[in-house]
C-alpha cells in the first residue's frame, strides 16, 4: 500500500486493463498504487457491470481511495461510486468521459447498427440516455476533476459533421462536462492519445495531490 493510496484504473468501452498502463506507470512514479479492473462494456449493462466490480473494489481495504479513468470508465466509476462508496474515497480524474453522451453512438442508432456494435453500452453512451441508466449514475459530491481532448484524429471535416464544436474525435467537449466538478481543463490531444499523453499524466497527478489541475499544462509530476 503506498502511502498516497491506491488509484482505481478503470478502461474505456471496448478496451481492456491494459491500455490504462500508460497512465498507471506514470501514477507509480509519482508514488501512487494502482489497480486497473477490467469489465465487459460491450456484454453486459452498467447494473450488471457494477455487481461484478463491487468484489475486486472491496478489495481495497486501505485508503486514501483514488479513480483515474477514460471515456466509459468515467460513467462506470460514477455508478460504482453511488452503489459503494469507498469508506476512505478521496478524488476522481476522469479523461475524456462522455457524461453527456457522444454523437458518434446516436449516428448509429439512427442506422440501426449501434446495437450490434455497442450492446448495452449504447444506453450508457447515448445522447438519449435512458432514466433508469441516469439513476445508477448518482449524485457527484467528491472531487472530481475532467480532462477534455480537442484534437481528433482522422478527417476533422468528416468528424465537425458529427460534432460542430471542439471535440475529441469521439467525445465534445461540451459533453465533458459535470455538474458538480472541481476542475475542468482542455487539453490539444485526441480522444485515445491522451492516454499516452505526458502532460496529461501530468495534470492527473497534480490533481490527486492537489484537488485541481496545474496552470501550466506542461506541468511535471
Amino acid at each position: 500500500m503506498s502511502e498516497h493510496g491506491t488509484v482505481i484504473l478503470l478502461h474505456g468501452f471496448g478496451m481492456r486493463p491494459i491500455t490504462m498502463l500508460p497512465v498507471g506507470r506514470s501514477l507509480h512514479r509519482a508514488g501512487f498504487a494502482t489497480l486497473a479492473l477490467p469489465y465487459r462494456s460491450r456484454l453486459h449493462p452498467l447494473e450488471q457491470i457494477v455487481d461484478e466490480l463491487l468484489p475486486m473494489l472491496n478489495g481495497v481495504k486501505d485508503g486514501p481511495v483514488h479513480f483515474v479513468t477514460h471515456s466509459m470508465g468515467g460513467l462506470v466509476a460514477r455508478a460504482l461510486i453511488a452503489r459503494a462508496r469507498p469508506k476512505a474515497m478521496d478524488k476522481v480524474v476522469m479523461l475524456g468521459p462522455p457524461h453527456g453522451g457522444s454523437e458518434w453512438v446516436d449516428l448509429l442508432a439512427r442506422a440501426r447498427i449501434s446495437g450490434t456494435f455497442f450492446g448495452p453500452a449504447e444506453e450508457v453512451l447515448s445522447l438519449r440516455r435512458p432514466e433508469r441508466v441516469e439513476s445508477l449514475l448518482g449524485e457527484v459530491d467528491y472531487p472530481i476533476g475532467i480532462i477534455a481532448g480537442n484534437r481528433p484524429t482522422g478527417v476533422p471535416i468528416f468528424s465537425a459533421r458529427i460534432m460542430p464544436g471542439p471535440h475529441d474525435g469521439k467525445v465534445s467537449v461540451a459533453a465533458t462536462h459535470l455538474r458538480g466538478e472541481a476542475d475542468h481543463i482542455v487539453m490539444p490531444v485526441s480522444h485515445m492519445a491522451m492516454i499516452w499523453d505526458g502532460a496529461v499524466q501530468a495534470q492527473v497527478v497534480h490533481f490527486l495531490r492537489h484537488g485541481s489541475f496545474a496552470q501550466e499544462t506542461e506541468a511535471k509530476p
